[in-house]
């Protein structure tokens, strides 16, 4: 099968659109074959070194209940908002008032690393790793649902599946760390799978002109680049001896990021 055709006047049959897209989901995927990925897998990192990709990646784990609201809120009918709003409810934990979304999980592979929630929080954020969170709110705030989703269900959920099976045992491995501090990677081998399902039916739902297969394939394409942009700036400044500068949350980003400052 040929690459997606930008040019192309025509649509694409959905069917072969939707397996474009799940091609070039698998193909040069940052989150599985970057280099820093592949020393991390190899056990190269320091537990310092693991500790700043913690602190790096939580940034972009605690993101997705805020993009799941933003893709509710530019779904064009009570069906579609319903269906995703399922998956707003697993994001933030249900309703119990408790902290125990799939941010919480996080926050205890931070633990088994010695890192507190604070630490997480405050932490210093590497250039690329701002640049990747703004993408993805970008993406999932401001562009249609089916964009969204096929940037954050048919390229995101189905890559992590991929990456927790790459990582799992890596972290048991060469980190040893157990499967307590490992539960948020453990939760979307699994779960992720009906996610990108979702994602795959509201594309095939709303991909039925070139228009908008243009616009579907241009935001898994900036994700995609973001995803690169975000393990560049970690692999620099582990491995490739550069001193990129950091910036804090309240220090030098507003209090409310990855929002935008609040009036």
């Amino acid at each position: 099968m040929t690459r997606f055709d930008f040019s192309r006047k025509e649509a694409y049959p959905i069917d072969e659109f939707l397996e474009l897209l799940q091609k070039e989901a698998r193909h040069a995927n940052a989150r599985v074959e970057h280099p820093y990925v592949q020393l991390l897998v190899d056990g190269k990192l320091t537990i310092d070194q693991l500790r700043d990709y913690a602190k790096q990646d939580y940034q972009l784990k605690k993101c997705p209940s805020w993009w799941v609201a933003g893709r509710i809120l530019n779904s064009p009918s009570i069906e579609d908002q319903k269906l995703i709003a399922k998956t707003f409810i697993e994001e933030m934990g249900g309703v119990d008032p408790r902290f125990t979304g799939h941010q919480a999980m996080y926050l205890a592979f931070g633990r088994a690393l010695g890192l507190s929630e604070e630490d997480l929080e405050q932490a210093e954020l590497l250039p690329s790793t701002i640049l990747a969170v703004d993408m993805l709110m970008h993406i999932n705030r401001h562009r249609s649902v089916a964009e969204a989703l096929a940037s954050g269900s048919v390229l995101g959920e189905q890559t992590n599946v991929r990456v927790t099976k790459l990582l799992v045992p890596a972290f048991r491995r060469h980190y040893g760390i157990s499967d307590e501090g490992l539960i948020w990677f453990l939760e979307h081998e699994e779960a992720d799978e009906g996610h990108g399902s979702l994602g795959e039916s509201i594309v095939k739902k709303y991909a039925t002109t070139k228009d908008m297969q243009n616009k579907i394939w241009d935001a898994v394409i900036r994700t995609k680049a973001a995803w690169w942009v975000f393990f560049d700036g970690l692999y620099s400044t582990t491995f490739g001896g550069v001193n990129l500068p950091r910036y804090q949350v309240g220090r030098d980003l507003a209090m409310s990021y990855p929002m935008e400052p609040i009036q």
